[in-house]
């Protein structure tokens, strides 16, 4: 009996096939294997503890033990070892589904050559095969993408929105934080007004506090683009987290005598400077 041989695809041959950065494949990718970890268990996102040091080796330990259709590996540049991910068909079409026709097709026109190459008595079914799950995969995502392109222009998203498709953990605490470095704040009645900043940035649009969409949009005053949502918190969101977790851990307020004055972070009513140690 013929069998096909397994063809597989590293995310740092993705990076030089699309001209993107490899840090950003790797992070495309690993966001990639949490979803479909989440879809096959949906209890185990509550138990991952992502902050800035565990985060990959969360997902390697994860990748090890379930089957998510990626390994873990290193490449080595410039004398030094970095980490990269073997992917097979199915966890590649799924990860370039989100690019452009351009860079699908690359990356498709590679995986057919790797496909004969590999196969060559199987050729056109193995080309049927992949044109025809990739095509199934675009149909069915491109009502959704559209209205998520089209929301994105026209509308906005709303703040707990656009955290939720950026893959920011804690949208609530995440804004807390932004108003304690002056990134926002809070105005007489009570609305959140986002700093200029990122609306010169084209990251947000404001609204104004007559607009009806204020009380359904949280209170805040502005809703978040399209390129917002890409290039501000999606880019980012690996390193929001990490900040968030950071923030939210119990830390003693100093003087300038040295002297604990205060304790923040999450649920330290009662805390004492023991607690700390």
């Amino acid at each position: 009996m013929t069998t096909l041989n397994t063809i597989t695809m590293t995310t740092v041959e993705i990076a030089a096939m699309t001209g993107k950065r490899h840090d950003h494949v790797l992070r495309d990718a690993d966001r990639a294997i949490e979803l479909v970890m989440k879809s096959r268990a949906p209890n185990l996102g509550s138990q991952i503890e992502l902050v800035n040091k565990s985060r990959a080796s969360n997902l390697r330990s994860q990748i090890e033990s379930k089957d998510v259709d990626a390994t873990e590996g290193t490449f080595e540049n410039r004398g030094k070892q970095y980490r990269m991910l073997v992917l097979n068909k199915h966890l590649v079409f799924t990860l370039i589904t989100g690019y452009d026709t351009a860079l699908r097709y690359t990356v498709i026109g590679r995986w057919i050559e790797l496909e004969q190459a590999a196969n060559p008595a199987f050729a056109s079914q193995a080309i049927t095969a992949t044109l025809i799950d990739l095509q199934t995969r675009v149909d069915a995502m491109a009502p959704a993408y559209e209205e998520h392109v089209r929301k994105g222009r026209s509308v906005g998203y709303s703040w707990r929105e656009a955290c939720r498709l950026a893959g920011i953990d804690h949208p609530d605490k995440l804004m807390a934080l932004m108003i304690r470095y002056k990134k926002a704040r809070k105005n007489l009645h009570g609305h959140t007004e986002i700093n200029p900043s990122y609306v010169k940035k084209g990251y947000v649009t404001v609204l104004k506090p007559s607009n009806l969409i204020v009380k359904a949009n949280g209170g805040h005053l502005f809703k978040v683009t399209s390129k917002g949502l890409t290039e501000w918190l999606s880019a980012n969101a690996c390193e929001i987290n990490a900040s968030v977790l950071e923030a939210s851990r119990p830390k003693a307020v100093v003087d300038e005598h040295g002297y604990t004055i205060a304790i923040t972070g999450d649920n330290t009513e009662g805390m004492t400077t023991r607690s700390l140690h």
